[in-house]
Formats: structure tokens, sequence, C-alpha cells
């Protein structure tokens, strides 16, 4: 039986990064993707008003690259990231989606961001459903079961309550003046670093998140250490954060794991390329999927894999 090939054009502008993808059957044809950390890692934290500005600046660059080198007549449809994310991030990625397939004649499907994130396992991974997915991003800590790839078949078990683990892990990291996004940092320092100071979380039987307190926890012991003058040691602070912040992620996961049987066991968002965080999970599961590190943070990739997926069929 004849393969049928999809060629997809997908944009993805749901936060600070603007990314455009050319897919075509789980093979990326070519991804150029334009980010603002540079400008945002000056303040801490994005700004949404300078980030909706940057994607409409640069979104024609990179659609002038594509238009330069391929023939975007032969692509089957667009597929652009609606919700969630910053709302004017989301609008220049859905005006300018409606406005090239209006140009170009072609049809025009929205995607979940969240869903994205799931399917960016898929490039590397078969999915056997029944699913369970951990998605862990800046804005977001999630559990989800999915029946299949249709959104009608993903559910959300549970989330984020406050503060998401990404949010954390930037705020950290800020407070002990390593950098932004704090992940990276965070996860390096950790690595050489011992597991010894009591930053503890309290457990409940729900498959939400609550990270707020736990922040305050971290950063009240190094402004107490700030105030004694006593001497602050950054990598066992990461080694000990990064092992109790993980601790409920792993505590629910296991919960799920044995509520639903999942034939699969998913983890995607940005927070899923701490290495940590994988090593952990990876146990978990014998079919744990874990995305390739370039598909963890946000990128059109992933948009254009969960659009082929789910063929259409989107959660309005």
């Amino acid at each position: 039986m004849e393969v049928i090939k999809i060629k997809i054009l997908a944009i993805e502008t749901s936060h600070d990064d603007t990314s455009v993808s050319l897919y075509e059957n789980k093979k990326i044809i070519k991804e150029y993707t334009i980010s603002q950390t540079k400008f945002h890692k000056n303040f801490g934290g994005t700004i949404p008003e300078y980030a909706s500005r940057h994607h409409a600046q640069t979104i024609i660059k990179i659609l002038n690259n594509f238009k330069n080198k391929y023939d975007l007549n032969d692509i089957d449809h667009i597929a652009f990231t609606r919700k969630p994310g910053l709302i004017g991030s989301l609008h220049v990625g859905r005006i300018f989606a409606k406005a090239l397939g209006y140009a170009l004649n072609k049809k025009v499907f929205p995607i979940n961001h969240i869903h994205g994130h799931i399917f960016a396992s898929a490039f590397n991974h078969n999915i056997i459903y029944p699913a369970i997915a951990l998605i862990v991003s800046g804005g977001h800590t999630q559990i989800w079961h999915l029946d299949s790839h249709y959104p009608k078949d993903i559910k959300l078990l549970g989330g984020t309550k406050d503060d998401a683990i990404g949010e954390v892990f930037d705020k950290v990291a800020r407070k002990l003046k390593l950098g932004f996004p704090g992940g990276p940092f965070i996860d390096g320092k950790a690595k050489k670093g011992e597991k010894i100071i009591d930053f503890s979380i309290k457990n409940d039987k729900t498959y939400d998140f609550s990270f707020s307190g736990f922040k305050t926890k971290v950063i009240n012991y190094i402004n107490s250490l700030e105030q004694k003058k006593e001497e602050i040691h950054i990598q066992n602070i990461c080694a000990s954060f990064q092992n109790h912040i993980f601790s409920p992620l792993i505590i629910k996961t296991k919960r799920a794991i044995k509520e639903y049987n999942p034939k699969s066991l998913i983890l995607g968002g940005g927070v899923s390329a701490n290495s940590e965080l994988r090593k952990k999970i990876s146990k978990l599961h014998p079919n744990t999927l874990i995305p390739e590190i370039k598909y963890t943070t946000d990128n059109a990739s992933m948009i254009a894999i969960t659009s082929h997926l789910q063929n259409g069929d989107y959660d309005i």
C-alpha cells in the first residue's frame, strides 16, 4: 500500500521563540527558530509586549528564508499554535497563519501547545495507548491521560495551582544570580553538589501541583544565609532543590501509572531537558518516551507532528 506523504508548514509563537518548520511524515525538512532569550534575560523573565512585537518583526524574515528555498505551494496545510500561551504572541502566529493560508489557498489548523509537547517524543518513539504524559515547562506542570492522539481522547488529570515548575527554576536561579532561563544553570550546578538540604514538599492525593510554598522555602533559606553572612554553597542548594522539586512529579506520576496502567509514559516540556528528571522518569515505566533535547523547548516541529497525528481534528 502506498504511503501518502503529508507536508506541513507549522508556526509556533506561544512564548518568546518565533519558530517555523517545514515537515513531511515525521521528518523535518527545515526549521527556523529565532530566540528572544538574550533580551528577556536582562529582566529575569519574559516581557509579553516585547515578545509579541518581536514575533511580528521576525516571522516575515523566517518566511522569506523558506520562500527562497522551497515552493510553499507544495504544502498540504498550515498548522499554528492556538493556545495556551501569551495572548499577544499567539495572536501574531494566528494572524500570520490565516493570512498565509489565504494567500496559498491552504487549510489552516489550530494546535494546542501542550499537545505539541506531548507528541514531541513521537519523532523518535512510537506511542502505544493508553498513555500517561507528564508535561513540565515554564508555565505548566501537568499530568494527562491519553486514549489516542485525538483531542477528544486527551484528558487532564491535574495541573499547576500556582507557580509552574519552570517558573520556580527561573526564580531560584535569579536569586542565586545564575542566569536565565534557570533550568540549565541549576541542572549544571546540581551535578557537582550534594543533596543535603531539607527542602521537602508535602504531597496530597490529587494530581495537582503547588510549588509556591516550596519556592518561598528555598528563597528564604538563601536569604537566611545572606543575613547571617554565611557561605552559600550554590551547588548543594541546586542539588537539594532539584531532588525535592522533582519529588511530587515522581510520586504523582507513579500514582497515575498504578491507577491507569498505561502502555506508554511520556515526558515533555522545557524542563524535560533536565538530566536528573530524565533519569528519574525513565525508571518509572518500561516504555518511557522522552523527546530529543532539541524538541523539549518550544518549537514549530512539535506543532507539525501533532497536526499530522490529529489530522485536522482539534480542541476548541
